[in-house]
């Protein structure tokens, strides 16, 4: 019986800039593009001397030196908005999202009418994946200023993130309408494009991105995608490579390098490059799984397995790799790894069919029928309406002796288009 195998571009998690979608990455708007405040100093020179040491130290990398910064503000004006602004500004910058917001909290406390910090507490909400309560801060933020174009760029990624990609482009056109060389809005707008599967407008918005800003690495390798999706891969690759030109240690570009490579035949080039990726980030779970396709179908199977293995030690819940493995397993004659591959991930993943499915499969390949029926039963209880189960479900019952639940499966299986299931119908008529 044919398996089920499902070659599927991980999606990890990423950074507040991160894009879902597996390879593709969309960075969201910070305050750092434009003036991030417009709230004045403190008339105290001391204030003044603390608050631009840690603008100083934050612009040279040093976040923790700028929190101290600030902190020696807060202990002299424990009023100061700005102050809990900036310290939330370097909080999310270090990842320590919790006390960020904390900061933005106190600073829409201290000013209820402080636009960027609802933006920017939108920004780190959606990073946490509230994306809902991201949208509400970006609101606020658009209420206060209506001309706020990071606000709408940012409501616009968080709604594309809720699968709102026709608001989302709203947004995108609103920010750009506002200020026709955003390269970050542009970009975005492009993303949900390809989502759209309008590749070609997505191509045209990229160009825009990188015109306004010609080291905007993100947005050559979104621009690589597209191209790669059309089939252009050796477009795609040069994209790639300025991209990594730009930014040498960006495993992303790296990785959908090596996919472009291997979709040429350069599967040597494209291997070199998932161990790129894989040197710069070594959690970096896509270079793994998609180094492990590779691996699978140069038939080093152990090396595919491997590969296999730490992307699922990095991401558990990841359905494309179980299924991917349970393939490699059957092919490999380790046909009970192949069934305890696919009890794991019915236990760790999101329901999914081709799961129930292809553990249906391998029990009825080694004849234990029963068992097989009981499987696709399970997933047509998750899955009422997924013809392939009740065909595979009827396939088993008639191997069980159950002619008529065979039969009464395959009519319904025949009912939801499975075509399969309307060679076997004849059958019943005997």
């Amino acid at each position: 019986m044919d398996k089920w195998i499902v070659y599927i571009l991980l999606a990890v998690c990423l950074p507040s800039y991160g894009q879902a979608n597996g390879n593709k990455q969309v960075k969201q708007g910070t305050d750092s593009l434009q003036n991030d405040t417009v709230m004045p100093y403190s008339v105290d020179s001391l204030v003044h001397t603390y608050m631009e040491s840690g603008r100083v130290k934050s612009e040279n990398g040093d976040k923790l030196g700028a929190i101290a910064e600030y902190n020696k503000v807060i202990e002299i004006d424990s009023n100061y908005a700005v102050a809990y602004y900036k310290r939330g500004n370097q909080n999310a910058d270090l990842g320590n999202n919790e006390d960020a917001i904390t900061d933005y909290n106190k600073a829409i406390e201290i000013n209820p009418d402080y636009a960027f910090a609802y933006s920017n507490r939108g920004t780190v909400k959606a990073a946490l994946g509230d994306h809902t309560g991201a949208i509400t801060d970006y609101n606020k933020a658009i209420e206060i200023n209506p001309d706020f174009a990071l606000a709408y760029s940012n409501r616009g990624k968080a709604k594309a993130d809720l699968g709102n990609n026709i608001e989302a482009i709203i947004d995108y056109d609103k920010a750009i309408e506002i200020n026709p060389n955003y390269a970050i809005a542009y970009s975005g707008r492009g993303t949900v494009k390809a989502a759209l599967n309008n590749n070609t407008g997505a191509i045209a918005d990229y160009d825009k991105a990188i015109e306004i800003n010609p080291n905007y690495a993100i947005a050559y390798t979104n621009r690589g995608v597209a191209k790669a999706t059309l089939n252009n891969n050796t477009g795609a690759i040069a994209d790639y490579d300025k991209a990594i030109e730009i930014n040498p240690n960006y495993p992303l570009a790296y990785t959908n390098r090596g996919k472009a490579k291997a979709d040429l035949d350069n599967n040597i080039g494209a291997i070199a490059d998932y161990d790129k990726a894989i040197e710069i980030n070594p959690n970096y779970a896509i270079a793994y799984y998609n180094r492990g396709n590779l691996k699978s179908d140069m038939g080093d199977f152990e090396g595919a397995l491997a590969d296999y293995n730490k992307t699922l030690e990095i991401k558990p819940d990841h359905i494309g790799t179980y299924i991917n493995r349970g393939v490699l397993k059957y092919e490999m004659g380790d046909y009970e790894g192949e069934i305890s591959t696919y009890r794991l991930a019915i236990k760790n993943c999101s329901p999914d069919a081709d799961l129930y499915n292809n553990l249906g499969r391998a029990l009825y390949d080694l004849k234990r029928f029963k068992e097989a029926a009981e499987a696709y039963g399970e997933g047509i209880k998750a899955f009422p309406s997924d013809g392939k189960l009740y065909y595979g479900r009827g396939l088993a019952r008639n191997q069980s002796g159950d002619k008529n639940g065979a039969c009464e499966d395959w009519h319904r299986s025949s009912e939801l288009g499975c075509l399969q299931a309307n060679a076997l119908l004849p059958l019943c008529d005997k």
